[in-house]
């Protein structure tokens, strides 16, 4: 009994170490803090498995060692979504039959769409993915508002930050998120995880071969049925005397709720428990027979060159450098806002349809508020996934996300008949300059679109509206030429002069 627990206050104490951590991540505004726990987002699951994919391999071979060994410990210990659950879990639950039908019809259309390239019920599900859009638009304004007020107190430790909104829909869909997650939890403990969420249903699959596993002893239990009632997965069949492994969330409540001693965690590969296989059977036999067809079909038709059933995206929309392209992006990134909540200029924001019905929630860069600063590649220091590949500092001042384009009949110049040349002087590489304009004895801008990295610093500074200079996207990333640094010559100087 001392030994179940302190694995399940361990078990409480890291999950919550955990789950802090991720919060913190997503809601910081402290930049340094957001880059020293970024790695905690490469141990969630489905970045960790598009990452198999991007060319990293080693998180998601850890998720799924875990799980071998211990059963879904991933749902109680890493995922921030099972943390969140847990803390509004506040009333005894009874045996639920699993629901086999809905959760591995969810799993297997999940997994077909994304085979077949259209990923949107991927980021709808993830559950790693909702907390950071819980994060990101409903903690990070909190902590942001925390911040300013001690900003006053402390004037000379913390600085005001200005607070720069998301689109309003992104403000309400977290909301809606949070109370969904909330009230299920309430309502029915971890009904979300083994109904819902595919990661759940997948990890559901192999925990049954887990190494180890909770067993019922026949013999000490008297079936009080108490360890079904304090089971939040549900899964518990007291009266059977029967556990079902593909919904334990290895909580160790069922260990310590028992008063006989009659549920222990031990070494299941010695002698598998009967009550494994018949739990097991009905899900895998569903699961595999009506399923394993159709998949097998899509991944040929995917590996022969079938065309991908993602959506056109608009051409003007501007992903972030290290993204590589459009395709690249929907392909990879799972909408989590990671680089949203990085990003020290706020530009990323997530899109409702700049990237088709499929890149629904994806980030984009907008030139309204701020631009992309010459140097900060913060956003693919946190990508979990590649989805924005991380790159270094040099080699994203080459990146070309966009080109800009000069559009004279607003400039300040061609209107008003005045200098300007703000968009020069912002350009950090120079891709800007300024010619002689007729003879009027004024000088337009003019852009080297071979230099020009589309960075947005000329549009964000044009006063005029519309804007005179204004970034088109590139669809596929391009490299600029890097920029040409002018002479300086060094002189000698004897004296002051005075």
């Amino acid at each position: 009994m001392l030994l179940y627990k302190i694995l399940k206050r361990s078990r409480v104490v890291l999950s919550l170490l955990v789950f802090a951590g991720i919060a913190f991540c997503f809601a910081s505004v402290w930049i340094k803090a957001t880059h020293f726990l970024a790695p905690l987002l490469k141990l969630q699951f489905v970045p960790a498995l598009l990452g198999l994919f991007a060319g990293t391999f080693w998180a998601c071979i850890a998720l799924l060692l875990l799980t071998l060994l211990f059963g879904r410990l991933y749902c109680s210990l890493l995922c921030p979504v099972g943390t969140l659950q847990d803390l509004f879990i506040r009333k005894k639950f009874r045996y639920r039959k699993p629901q086999h039908l809905v959760r591995y019809t969810i799993l297997a259309f999940v997994a077909i769409c994304w085979l077949l390239g259209f990923t949107l019920p991927l980021l709808a599900l993830d559950p790693y993915s909702n907390f950071g859009r819980i994060a990101v638009h409903l903690f990070g304004p909190v902590v942001l508002w925390l911040n300013n007020i001690a900003s006053n107190i402390a004037p000379n430790t913390l600085y005001l930050i200005r607070f720069i909104p998301a689109s309003n829909w992104m403000y309400i869909l977290a909301m809606a998120i949070l109370l969904i997650i909330v009230g299920i939890s309430f309502l029915r403990g971890r009904l979300l995880c083994n109904t819902i969420c595919p990661v759940g249903s997948f990890l559901g699959l192999i925990s049954p071969f887990s190494f180890f596993k909770f067993a019922i002893n026949r013999e000490a239990c008297n079936h009080c049925n108490v360890c079904s009632k304090k089971c939040k997965a549900e899964c518990i069949n007291g009266k059977e005397q029967q556990i079902d492994y593909s919904r334990c969330v290895v909580c160790f409540n069922c260990t310590l709720a028992c008063k006989q001693d009659a549920i222990s965690f031990v070494n299941s590969w010695k002698k598998q428990p009967k009550q494994t296989e018949a739990a097991l059977s009905k899900g895998r036999r569903f699961f595999l027979a009506s399923v394993g067809g159709l998949t097998g079909a899509a991944a040929m038709y995917r590996a022969s060159g079938g065309t991908s059933l993602t959506a056109s995206s608009d051409k003007n929309t501007i992903a972030p450098p290290g993204a590589r392209s459009h395709e690249h992006l929907k392909k990879y990134c799972t909408a989590c806002q990671a680089c949203v909540a990085a990003c020290p200029m706020r530009i990323i924001k997530p899109t409702a349809t700049g990237y088709g019905l499929d890149g629904w929630m994806l980030p984009a860069i907008s030139f309204d508020r701020g631009f992309c600063s010459f140097d900060c590649n913060r956003c693919s220091e946190v990508c979990p996934t590649l989805a924005i590949e991380r790159t270094a500092l040099e080699e994203k001042k080459l990146i070309q996300i966009g080109k800009a384009r000069f559009i004279p009949r607003y400039c300040v110049v061609t209107k008003d008949r005045t200098d300007c040349g703000a968009c020069d002087e912002h350009c950090p590489t120079k891709a800007v300059y300024m010619l002689p304009w007729g003879d009027s004895g004024l000088r337009r801008p003019q852009v080297d679109e071979e230099h020009c990295i589309g960075c947005g610093a000329c549009e964000f500074i044009c006063p005029t509206s519309p804007k005179a200079i204004a970034v088109q996207a590139q669809v596929v990333h391009g490299t600029a030429l890097p920029p040409v640094l002018e002479k300086q010559e060094q002189i000698n100087v004897d004296d002051f002069g005075f």
